[in-house]
């Protein structure tokens, strides 16, 4: 393996605990199972490898981490080379050609959008300038500024050239942020190449987003981290897929008693309300994480009607009073 990746030893155990920012992990199965990890998309990536050819694990792992930094080149918003920088530099002017990976994220973050009604918009990066690209400045930013660039926040003015492919921006000014769908994408890329060097049973984390995957087994047992008290909320049980969760928890400042967290509302320009997290159930993570964000932002009680309304996406909401709603299809239970 490349010095630069982290190999935990193999840890034997019929009980094993893996925490995360925002999820708990339980599985008891398996006699022994590989963890790995590596520094990616601004967290600790972790592969756990637990069942398969057992002598390829380390090939595998390191085809995954190698398709995690290929495609966190293209998406990232702060790299200057990638695929995202070169289009908003390109703002106003044009498509600019994008690799096919750039072009199916992107396509699929305007499909939430459209679903969402702009809940979920991936032109919400125009105002990185004033809360940072993630909400760390840490500072509240003036009403007139923010609503200076919501001008240049608007799904629809984002270009596709389908025989390119090519992406562009209608306007100068405006920006694409990629950051709450690309993990999504990469995650489940990351898992299919551990799935085709014979992976048979495994799990990718990436801080709030996670895909399980087996050939046949029980199922794996997910935790729901309390948006607000220690422990846990309740738990999730998942046999292939994903569970990615947003929440106002995970990165956020308070001024004057208000808590701003890194999870905008695209309508309005500033941290969106009436919501504490949301985790979701789905078969495909690109779309499962844009909509789990999108849910976030429309709030408990519309975002659990798209959520019945969705075949195959099941989800929990902790609404600002900490209630909890869960769509009726949910499996797990609350503590």
């Amino acid at each position: 393996m490349a010095d630069k990746s982290i190999r935990y030893a193999a840890v034997a155990a019929s009980v094993f605990l893996l925490l995360a920012v925002s999820i708990l992990l339980v599985w008891r199965q398996g006699p022994e199972s590989v963890n790995y990890a590596r520094p990616a998309m601004g967290t600790i990536v972790e592969l756990t490898l637990m069942e398969g050819d057992r002598e390829r694990f380390d090939e595998a792992a390191d085809a995954a981490f190698r398709e995690i930094e290929r495609l966190e080149a293209l998406l990232s918003s702060y790299r200057p080379d990638s695929d995202v920088s070169r289009i908003n530099r390109n703002a106003g002017k044009g498509a600019v050609p994008v690799s096919p990976d750039t072009f199916e994220v992107t396509k699929e973050a305007l499909r939430i959008a459209g679903l969402t009604n702009g809940a979920f918009d991936p032109t919400v990066g125009a105002l990185a300038g004033v809360w940072g690209p993630s909400g760390e400045k840490g500072v509240v930013p003036p009403q007139e500024e923010v609503e200076r660039l919501l001008a240049f926040v608007d799904y629809r003015g984002v270009l596709l050239d389908e025989e390119g492919p090519g992406i562009g921006l209608a306007r100068e000014g405006m920006s694409l942020n990629l950051g709450g769908v690309a993990k999504g994408y990469i995650t489940g890329k990351a898992a299919g190449e551990l799935k085709d060097r014979g992976v048979a049973k495994g799990i990718v984390r990436a801080g709030g987003d996670m895909v399980v995957f087996q050939d046949n087994g029980t199922p794996f047992t997910i935790g729901i981290k309390h948006p607000r008290k220690e422990g846990l909320l309740g738990e999730l049980y998942l046999e292939n897929g994903t569970a990615p969760t947003s929440g106002d928890y995970e990165r956020f400042f308070e001024k004057d008693g208000i808590r701003y967290h890194h999870i905008l509302d695209p309508r309005t320009g500033f941290p969106a309300k009436g919501t504490q997290g949301v985790t979701l159930a789905a078969q495909d993570p690109t779309t499962a994480d844009a909509l789990a964000t999108g849910v976030f932002v429309i709030g408990p009680t519309k975002g659990m009607e798209l959520i019945e309304r969705l075949e195959g996406v099941e989800g929990l909401i902790v609404d600002e009073d900490g209630k909890v709603k869960i769509s009726s299809g949910f499996k797990g239970r609350l503590y």
